[in-house]
């Protein structure tokens, strides 16, 4: 709680255009109508034991492939915007540990950009989440299935906890093909909901 009410004070602080263009969703999170979503115990978690909030209008269902432990969608999973809570193991010999030095090269803007293959960047920057490097990644890809063509924009919340790596992935689209200003307004739209999310993600083995 005390994490969401300072980035809700930070984000008040900033000028409206830049921050808080209020949208229903980012509201409806801000007034305590949030649900928490645990990884705990789950068999895609790869061990993470996570907690995050999501809005209650947002409905939330497991992921089908492999590696998304849980996703998201807005206006009870008819809406265009959602996230996925997505984990992949990362293939280290045993005993492997990152220091803090390793996990900042891994996050510099330069190396994100080349997660990316078959997507256009657009930006990426480093963080920190729970007190871990980490890195903000943003792109854009068309997606074309059966005949139908899909603009999608994106931003990837990035961290590695032991040798896991976890994302937080957001995206907005229109269900169409579109031009990169639409998708850019929609996602300067939803992006303080995502930043939310983002701040209320507590690892709950993190401070023991």
């Amino acid at each position: 709680m005390k994490k969401i009410l300072t980035l809700i004070l930070l984000l008040a602080l900033l000028p409206i255009t830049v921050a808080f263009a209020i949208t229903p969703a980012a509201k409806e999170f801000t007034s305590g109508n949030r649900t928490k979503f645990s990884t705990a115990g789950h068999p895609k978690s790869k061990g993470i034991n996570m907690v995050l909030s999501y809005p209650n209008s947002w409905l939330a269902e497991e992921g089908e492939r492999p590696n998304i432990v849980q996703k998201f969608f807005s206006e009870g999973g008819r809406g265009l915007e959602g996230a996925l809570i997505i984990t992949k193991k990362l293939e280290l010999p045993p005993g492997t540990a990152f220091s803090e030095n390793d996990l900042k090269e891994f996050f510099t803007p330069a190396e994100m950009k080349t997660m990316v293959p078959g997507a256009k960047f657009i930006q990426a920057k480093p963080t920190k989440i729970e007190g871990i490097p980490a890195g903000i990644l943003e792109y854009s890809m068309r997606h074309e299935n059966a005949g139908i063509t899909i603009d999608s924009q994106f931003i990837s919340y990035i961290f590695i906890y032991g040798t896991t790596m976890v994302q937080l992935q957001c995206m907005v689209s229109t269900g169409q093909a579109t031009t990169p200003a639409v998708l850019i307004r929609k996602m300067d739209d939803f992006r303080p909901l995502f930043l939310l999310m983002a701040n209320s993600i507590v690892l709950q083995d993190r401070w023991k």
